[in-house]
């Protein structure tokens, strides 16, 4: 076993003092035992109790020179450096900061940093929240009540968000360290579309993390919008004044964070009924266009004349062969009867017969060629008159750029007498009907 010396033991006890309190602690006590040396203050914070006691000493020029005799038998909180002297082998608090324990200071260093903080601009910075969040993000301490609650109610009412859970201690002197290191995450994360900083109720010093300028500063200047719910009804710190909005408790946070899915279900519904009993107007509307093209179409219809006029042409053409067929036969029995007639003088004009012949065979030639003809011709006429009703076929007229013009009796319109002014005119186009009035 090893023996330590005096100075080897106290050594080591400093040096593992020191390690063990890297960082200025705060600690809370009443000021007793004061005495001053040479500009310097000693005294000894006590419990309230007085059963523990430590010293304490104030070198001179620190904190303004702040008489601590003040303070003597009051209850103050301290910021201060831990550190151990080798030499008597005990160890003391080096005061950084000191100052009134209580709610009244409290409040009134809060009115100073709350002011400071106005005239910077600082709570006038707002962002929009936005109206449906896909992931919000919950800052507060792990599996706390405010949790629990938050998170319940967020369940409850928009299931469809993805909740973020960054947790961080929400009081103590380490508190706001590790708020604003969390709220930088989540802006640098950058997945939250809100954010939610939560705690339960407390005492005003339980709160007193949430005033810290520090603290307030990072939640004015998130990138993410911010909901606080902090405390209960009457709690309100400057984190609250910092947010974009400040709710009376972290369930309340929660809900105005999101909107009602309930709701928004209804909603739904009654804009698909909206939009379904819109298209069956539409629907039904264009219905009844179509019929009423189908009447107009069916009134006019081109068909029926192509018809009637092929029906006429084929009755002609059968007339007219008949009277060729009976032309004929007329001119066969003549020609059977003057031969007969002149079969008695056939061997005096033999000659002038044979000529009379030839003159009637040519004559029967030119007669059919001349038949032949007007057969043409008449086919020929018969696809033109096909042609020019094909070309009185309204579609074809409407498509061309044409339109008709009718009244509100579904009368065609063919001249501007008798259309009083601002009377209504339907002009109807190859793909459908354009309504207007008549000007002066």
């Amino acid at each position: 076993m090893k023996i330590y010396s005096v100075s080897e033991i106290n050594t080591e006890a400093r040096q593992v003092m020191l390690l063990a309190f890297e960082y200025p602690i705060n600690v809370k006590g009443e000021i007793s035992d004061y005495r001053q040396s040479r500009g310097h203050q000693y005294f000894k914070l006590r419990d309230v109790n007085g059963n523990y006691t430590v010293s304490c000493v104030m070198w001179k020029g620190s904190y303004g020179n702040i008489d601590i005799s003040q303070y003597l038998d009051m209850e103050v909180i301290v910021t201060a450096k831990v550190d151990f002297y080798a030499g008597f082998g005990q160890f003391q608090l080096n005061i950084i900061e000191l100052s009134e324990f209580g709610d009244g200071f409290l409040k009134n260093e809060i009115e100073k940093i709350k002011k400071k903080l106005s005239d910077e601009g600082v709570f006038s910075k707002k962002r929009n929240l936005p109206k449906f969040p896909k992931k919000i993000a919950v800052l507060t301490a792990k599996d706390s009540h405010a949790l629990k609650d938050v998170c319940s109610k967020l369940n409850e009412k928009y299931c469809m968000a993805e909740i973020l859970i960054y947790p961080s201690t929400v009081q103590g002197p380490q508190a706001p360290k590790n708020l604003i290191k969390q709220l930088k995450k989540i802006n640098r994360d950058s997945l939250a579309d809100v954010i939610l900083i939560v705690r339960g109720g407390g005492s005003l010093q339980d709160l007193m993390t949430f005033n810290n300028e520090s603290l307030v500063r990072e939640i004015s200047q998130s990138n993410i919008p911010t909901i606080t719910g902090i405390g209960h009804k009457p709690d309100i710190t400057l984190a609250d004044y910092a947010s974009d909005s400040a709710q009376e408790t972290p369930t309340a946070a929660a809900v105005h964070a999101v909107p009602d899915s309930q709701m928004l279900k209804q909603d739904i519904i009654h804009y698909e009924n909206s939009i379904t009993k819109l298209m069956n107007n539409m629907i039904l509307k264009t219905e009844n266009k179509i019929k009423g093209n189908y009447l107009i179409i069916k009134m006019t219809n081109p068909f029926k004349t192509i018809e009637s006029l092929s029906k006429d042409f084929i009755q002609r053409k059968k007339i007219f062969k008949k009277i060729i067929q009976d032309k004929i036969i007329s001119n066969q029995d003549y020609l059977k009867y003057e031969m007969i007639r002149q079969s008695h003088i056939l061997k005096k004009i033999t000659s002038k017969l044979k000529e009379y012949i030839e003159t009637v065979e040519k004559t029967y030639k030119d007669v059919n060629k001349i038949l032949k003809a007007k057969i043409h011709f008449n086919n020929n006429m018969l696809i033109s008159k096909k042609q020019q009703v094909k070309q009185m076929n309204p579609e074809l007229l409407l498509k061309k750029g044409y339109a008709i013009v009718r009244n509100t009796n579904n009368d065609i319109i063919k001249s501007i007498k008798g259309i009083p002014n601002k009377s209504e005119l339907r002009i109807q186009v190859s793909d459908g009907i354009i309504k207007v009035k008549r000007k002066e």
